[in-house]
């Protein structure tokens, strides 16, 4: 039997409030064994740097994917931020497999799994958020998208999700951990504004032929260099994406090839790595332990045996390290320590609320 669709919103019912960011606890969560696929979450709360007289209202919308195979093998990771969510007072929309047609955007397999469901599932957010900003029609609430694939696990959770747009500061439409290896949109900030729509468009026709490595992560590249590039970018790094899919071989093999070709492009663009040096203007790329939102483990990238020597002298510098607020693994000893870390925090708040 298919699990219907289940869809929850958690209204508010606490607050409190400090210089950083305002926050709402709410209550709820899906019954145990609901084969969620789609989980979209909404958090409402007040981002205010210091410098600024006035208060930002973030309302941000956290996205992923899965498939029912691995909604069940990440279900530990889920619980864990379907519990963060409570915390920092988001409310989660779920979908399940047949909710999201993922072929109505290329209906291109591999190993039985849609390549491109990520771009689908941020066009059907988008259409709602705009239904919402809209219907409200208040310009001092920014919507941002905040996807996370479903191998992804918060290890900090008392870190709330403004902090890195706080970080990332104003004029910022799309927001993403730096990589001098290979820059991956597992987890990124969209700003569903004029601007950031205009670069999902740009996204999801730069992924429509050809056959990229990584999917929409090898297409994004292309994307990425001719927004900034403009002119000044040939196009060298598209000889990396097949014509044609190939059943036999439904991934390139010029994966390494093309990270290299966009760190090379960058750098000549003058926009190497890494944060702030870049230079780009309303794209952020953050770097650094507290800034960072997207890091695989340091052996896991390790065990790559692409990498040249060069580029493994870089492992340490752009790899996950306990403190960071999340990592990106199929592990699921990452997966056991999030939900603890999280009970912790649950524990914690439970014990503030009788004092």
């Amino acid at each position: 039997l298919k699990t219907p669709a289940f869809f929850v919103v958690c209204h508010p019912r606490a607050a409190s409030a400090s210089l950083i960011s305002m926050r709402r606890v709410v209550g709820g969560r899906p019954p145990p064994g609901i084969a969620l696929v789609l989980v979209a979450v909404a958090v409402r709360g007040i981002s205010t740097a210091a410098s600024q007289a006035d208060a930002t209202t973030w309302r941000i919308h956290m996205v992923t994917y899965a498939t029912s195979q691995y909604f069940t093998h990440f279900k530990r990771s889920l619980d864990a931020k379907l519990s963060y969510a409570n915390h920092w007072g988001y409310s989660w929309k779920v979908f399940d497999e047949d909710s999201l047609d993922c072929s109505a955007f290329r209906p291109l397999l591999w190993r039985g799994d849609y390549r491109y469901c990520k771009l689908e599932a941020l066009k059907v957010m988008w259409s709602e958020i705009e239904r919402t900003r809209q219907r409200e029609a208040d310009p001092a609430v920014r919507h941002v998208l905040f996807w996370h694939d479903v191998d992804t696990h918060i290890m900090q959770p008392e870190v709330p999700l403004q902090r890195f747009l706080d970080a990332a500061g104003p004029g910022v439409f799309a927001l993403f951990t730096d990589n001098a290896l290979s820059l991956n949109n597992g987890v990124f900030f969209l700003e569903a504004s004029d601007a950031g729509g205009a670069f999902l468009e740009a996204w999801r026709h730069g992924c429509r032929s050809g056959v990229w490595p990584w999917a929409d992560n090898g297409c994004m590249y292309e994307v990425l260099l001719r927004r900034l590039g403009g002119e000044r970018y040939g196009g060298r790094c598209a000889e990396f994406r097949e014509p044609e899919h190939d059943d036999e071989r439904p991934e390139p093999r010029t994966g390494a090839r093309l990270m290299r070709c966009f760190n090379e492009e960058m750098d000549s663009l003058g926009m190497g790595c890494c944060g702030s040096r870049r230079g780009i203007s309303g794209i952020a790329l953050l770097s650094g332990p507290e800034s960072s939102f997207n890091d695989h483990p340091c052996d896991e990238l390790a065990k790559k045996p692409d990498f040249t020597p060069h580029e493994r002298a870089k492992i340490k510098d752009h790899c996950f390290s306990d403190g960071m607020f999340l990592v990106h693994s199929k592990s699921l000893s990452y997966a056991k320590t999030s939900e603890k870390r999280m009970e912790s925090l649950g524990k914690s708040r439970a014990q503030r609320s009788e004092l």
